[in-house]
């Protein structure tokens, strides 16, 4: 019974911090930064209130010591992958549509259990791949006739493709430590590692750091409190206690956010096909459920 309430604050947990993510695109849309450096100052931001959060972990005892002298390798990876993830599908929006790289990011649902089979021999089950799919036809109802096939539009659509490659390796980094690691622990280092890249990648293709506008501003720290120290670390938190895959599911809400979001600050159209998308995404979150 225990476990069953666990793991349903799990998914609330999980579902919670999907939809602040699905915030990020209204936060990006408002800053004029480019968008490695956006990335950047969005985990540069966030550091400060990791690293209070490690102190108080290290205070109440739940870790032994606040450097990553355990698990360090898979904590180098997951900032890896997740620094990757952002710097592709911020690098995809000039190549193609936000719509289409958007949908393609989200392809994690996909790629998690791909990877588990063929790396470590766990088949997903028929259900789970018949839920992933409705989640995913739910997207494509949510972009709707925004989204676009074509040969320009080809490069930026396999960029973005490659990032929900990297937000699945980010994920399962996570499960394999998250069992017997503190969840402010990982989104520290993770963080650390990521703002590591995202400055050699901003410094490496000529984006400028500074100066800051009020609106950049208002962006990055939306990012960092919103989107990642409370999104992302939601997530990291619940995928110590449910499946990855299961995760990579959830995260279909992001979108979901976005479409809401998008129809009451920006007046976006929110149609009749949309609103059969986000239904069909809910569907897909709760037949993995079912399973679980």
């Amino acid at each position: 019974m225990l476990k069953n309430i666990s793991q349903l604050q799990a998914v609330l947990f999980s579902c919670l911090g999907s939809a602040l993510i699905g915030s990020s695109a209204i936060f990006v849309r408002l800053s004029d930064l480019g968008p490695l450096t956006t990335g950047f100052y969005r985990m540069l931001f966030a550091l400060p209130l990791l690293g209070v959060w490690v102190m108080w972990e290290r205070h109440d005892e739940i870790i032994p010591s606040v450097l990553p002298i355990k698990h360090g390798g898979v904590l180098f990876l997951a900032g890896a992958f997740f620094a990757l993830d952002l710097a592709l599908w911020n690098w995809s929006i000039d190549y193609t549509t936000i719509v289409n790289s958007t949908l393609f990011n989200n392809t994690a649902a996909f790629f998690v259990p791909l990877i588990m089979w063929i790396g470590f021999s766990q088949k997903p089950t028929l259900q789970y791949s018949l839920a992933a799919l409705i989640g995913f036809v739910g997207c494509i109802c949510l972009v709707g006739e925004s989204f676009s096939i074509s040969y320009t539009n080809l490069l930026g659509d396999m960029v973005a493709l490659l990032s929900g490659f990297a937000v699945a390796l980010y994920l399962i980094a996570l499960k394999f430590i998250r069992a017997d690691t503190a969840t402010g622990f990982i989104m520290f280092w993770t963080g650390f590692v990521a703002v590591l890249f995202l400055f050699f990648l901003a410094y490496l293709f000529g984006e400028s750091l500074s100066p800051l506008t009020l609106k950049d501003i208002i962006s990055v720290f939306g990012q960092a409190i919103l989107v990642h120290t409370l999104g992302q670390s939601l997530l990291a938190y619940s995928i110590g206690k449910i499946p990855a895959n299961y995760t990579a599911v959830i995260l279909f809400l992001a979108p979901v956010t976005g479409a809401l979001l998008g129809w009451v600050i920006y007046d976006e159209a929110l149609n009749t096909i949309k609103i059969i998308g986000m239904i069909l995404i809910m569907v897909s979150i709760v037949a993995v459920k079912m399973k679980q």
